[in-house]
């Protein structure tokens, strides 16, 4: 009597046949993690800055944009007298960044993408992505952020901020780790088949005499 396959065995069944539908799952799945890790350290780094330094009272706000009626900052965070804003804010969100991100490179490459590429060069490519992506998506920020902190309550602030930026991070940073993050290339099925063969029949792996 034949058992039925176990949830892990369909899961690789699957992922052989829709590579990409199973990577998005998984990064989907990951990216989630990746963003709860994000919003508890964004719960509590603005506020022990706040209350450890006098970053709070100073602004900050870099690269100036102004393309006509919008005129912003794509890093945005005026003093606010309060956790949610000025320079504490900006140092907790650059530490979060790089925390998160220090989890979220092992698991994109070995976890969902499975690459075996020179770690080094992946990690070259991948700080300048997450240097790019981070500014446009801060650019995105500074649209948004001054009607969630206006309509939202600071207790869900965090929350919805996250929520957005995981957002649209997801759509962008996917098709850029395809291409950082190659994966393995796989063996024929032809060429499985005869080393299956050959491991379950010895003689076929046997030299063959030369003819005269």
């Amino acid at each position: 009597m034949t058992l039925d396959r176990t949830p892990a065995q369909r899961w690789r069944d699957f992922s052989a046949e829709h590579t990409v539908v199973a990577e998005i799952i998984k990064f989907s799945g990951l990216s989630f993690v990746v963003a709860a890790l994000q919003y508890l350290l964004l719960t509590f780094l603005p506020g022990v800055l706040f209350r450890a330094t006098d970053w709070g009272s100073i602004p900050a706000q870099f690269l100036h944009v102004t393309l006509g009626p919008l005129d912003t900052y794509v890093f945005d965070y005026p003093a606010t007298g309060d956790a949610l804003g000025g320079l504490s804010y900006f140092v907790a969100f650059v530490l979060m960044l790089v925390i998160s991100q220090g989890v979220n490179f092992p698991l994109q490459r070995n976890v969902v993408f499975r690459s075996k590429g020179r770690v080094g060069f992946q990690l070259a490519w991948y700080v300048v992505a997450l240097v790019l992506i981070t500014v446009l998506c801060s650019f995105l920020m500074s649209l948004y952020v001054p009607l969630v902190k206006e309509w939202a309550d600071p207790a869900v602030y965090n929350l919805l901020v996250t929520v957005i930026n995981g957002g649209v991070q997801l759509m962008i940073y996917f098709p850029v780790f395809k291409i950082i993050f190659p994966a393995a290339p796989v063996a024929a099925p032809q060429a499985l088949a005869l080393d299956n063969a050959a491991l379950d029949n010895p003689a076929l792996d046997a030299p063959v005499p030369a003819q005269r």
